[in-house]
């Protein structure tokens, strides 16, 4: 867990600073009570740092953290069926 929050506080610090989110989600396959370990310990580590931020988002899980795969794959087919191919909107040499 130490070594997941070392690497991403500098990141998290950056994020709060340069986009100044309402929040920072987590989500991905990691079990739901391993990813609210990791926020609560991040939220601990970018108040440590206040001081030097300007705002400081609060981190948590995504709704949908442990399902994200599954929701992934289930939009697929309905990505293909209802939305333009991704050259649609692409410009060619030959549109100028």
């Amino acid at each position: 867990m130490d070594t997941a929050v070392d690497a991403l506080e500098s990141s998290l610090m950056a994020i709060n600073c340069l986009l100044n989110p309402e929040a920072i989600l987590i989500g991905g396959r990691l079990p739901g009570a391993l990813v609210d370990r990791l926020a609560a310990r991040l939220n601990e580590r970018m108040r440590a740092r206040e001081s030097q931020l300007p705002s400081i988002a609060p981190i948590a899980r995504a709704a949908l953290a442990e399902d994200a795969s599954a929701v992934g794959a289930a939009i697929l087919p309905f990505s293909d069926r209802f939305l333009p191919t991704r050259f649609a909107l692409m410009n060619t040499a030959g549109d100028r």
